[in-house]
């Protein structure tokens, strides 16, 4: 059963991967929204955080949602990049921009007390230019993945419009 692969999310079955997508581009457009009105920003380091958890966490849902090769483990996000860009011939570089997407993403989610400081200190290392890029790169991975599942005819993809997705219902 595909349960979670509906555009629409209300319901026993539902998308969690763009829901977190959903909330992604509201938190990003409400920081963004904010910096345009001035440059004291509550909350600003956490709200960058909370962009990278949200952007990765979908990502790595949409990622493992359509494994290529289901087995009996799902693998790591970065395999399964790692996989559809080695399977479609996408640039190589783009192996090492989600090693740095995936490693951000996981410092932000895992950012507890080190003996020597350095996951907190990494974490401290979130800026805006940092959160943007890995929120482009993010959008960049949802574009591509759903670019490469919308060739096959069977995947009913035509109404998941991914620049409108936080005006969905």
């Amino acid at each position: 059963m595909r349960r979670y692969y509906l555009i629409d999310s209300n319901g026993e079955d539902t998308n969690l991967q763009l829901y977190s997508l959903k909330q992604a581009k509201l938190y990003w457009a409400a920081l963004t929204n904010d910096l345009a009105q001035g440059s004291d920003v509550d909350h600003f380091h956490e709200r960058c955080v909370f962009i990278i958890c949200t952007i990765g966490l979908s990502v790595t849902q949409l990622l493992g949602q359509n494994n290529p090769v289901p087995g009996n483990r799902v693998p790591s996000p970065f395999k399964i990049f790692e996989f559809l860009v080695d399977e479609h011939q996408l640039a190589h570089e783009l192996k090492d921009q989600f090693r740095e997407f995936a490693d951000t993403y996981d410092h932000c989610r895992h950012f507890g007390l080190t003996s020597d400081g350095s996951r907190h200190w990494q974490v401290s290392q979130v800026t805006l230019e940092k959160t943007r890029k890995l929120y482009e790169f993010g959008l960049f991975v949802w574009s591509t993945v759903i670019g490469i599942y919308r060739r096959d005819p069977q995947n009913e993809l035509d109404d998941l419009d991914l620049e409108r997705v936080e005006n969905e219902p």
